[in-house]
Protein backbone atom coordinates (compact mmCIF):
# COMPACT_ATOMS: atom_id res chain seq x y z
CA UNK A 1 0.00 0.00 0.00
CA UNK A 2 2.64 2.60 0.40
CA UNK A 3 2.97 2.65 -3.03
CA UNK A 4 -1.08 3.82 -3.73
CA UNK A 5 -1.72 7.20 -3.58
CA UNK A 6 -5.70 7.73 -1.58
CA UNK A 7 -7.36 10.69 -2.22
CA UNK A 8 -9.12 12.44 0.79
CA UNK A 9 -11.38 16.12 0.84
CA UNK A 10 -12.09 16.99 4.20
CA UNK A 11 -12.05 20.23 7.07
CA UNK A 12 -8.97 19.93 9.45
CA UNK A 13 -10.92 19.75 13.25
CA UNK A 14 -7.88 19.96 15.46
CA UNK A 15 -4.30 20.14 14.90
CA UNK A 16 -1.43 19.67 17.81
CA UNK A 17 2.21 19.60 17.08
CA UNK A 18 3.84 16.15 17.61
CA UNK A 19 7.14 16.68 19.52
CA UNK A 20 9.99 14.28 20.52
CA UNK A 21 11.03 14.71 24.18
CA UNK A 22 14.40 13.18 25.52
CA UNK A 23 15.08 13.44 28.98
CA UNK A 24 18.66 12.64 30.44
CA UNK A 25 19.90 12.75 33.99
CA UNK A 26 20.67 16.19 33.95
CA UNK A 27 18.80 18.20 31.29
CA UNK A 28 16.50 17.59 28.88
CA UNK A 29 15.52 18.38 24.88
CA UNK A 30 13.29 18.31 22.44
CA UNK A 31 12.59 17.32 18.61
CA UNK A 32 9.78 19.16 16.02
CA UNK A 33 8.70 16.44 14.31
CA UNK A 34 5.87 18.22 12.53
CA UNK A 35 1.85 18.30 13.35
CA UNK A 36 -1.00 15.76 13.88
CA UNK A 37 -4.08 16.62 12.35
CA UNK A 38 -8.21 15.22 12.49
CA UNK A 39 -10.14 15.77 9.46
CA UNK A 40 -13.53 15.15 8.51
CA UNK A 41 -13.94 14.31 5.59
CA UNK A 42 -14.42 11.45 2.67
CA UNK A 43 -11.30 8.73 1.50
CA UNK A 44 -12.26 6.58 -1.19
CA UNK A 45 -15.89 7.68 -1.30
CA UNK A 46 -16.06 6.47 2.95
CA UNK A 47 -17.15 9.58 4.99
CA UNK A 48 -15.55 9.71 8.31
CA UNK A 49 -12.79 11.11 10.94
CA UNK A 50 -9.41 10.08 10.80
CA UNK A 51 -5.81 11.43 11.73
CA UNK A 52 -2.95 11.83 9.51
CA UNK A 53 0.43 12.82 10.61
CA UNK A 54 2.62 15.39 8.59
CA UNK A 55 6.23 16.29 8.64
CA UNK A 56 7.92 19.64 8.11
CA UNK A 57 8.55 19.77 4.75
CA UNK A 58 5.01 18.44 4.03
CA UNK A 59 3.56 21.29 6.47
CA UNK A 60 5.43 24.05 4.26
CA UNK A 61 4.28 22.27 0.79
CA UNK A 62 0.92 21.92 1.69
CA UNK A 63 0.49 24.90 3.96
CA UNK A 64 -2.34 22.83 5.92
CA UNK A 65 -4.63 25.14 8.42
CA UNK A 66 -7.44 25.44 10.16
CA UNK A 67 -10.23 28.49 9.44
CA UNK A 68 -11.65 29.76 12.65
CA UNK A 69 -15.48 30.41 11.89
Amino acid sequence: MADKKIFYKGIILSIQPRIRLIRSFDERSQNYLGYSLVIKGVIDDVEREFSVGIGKAAQQKQQFCKYLS
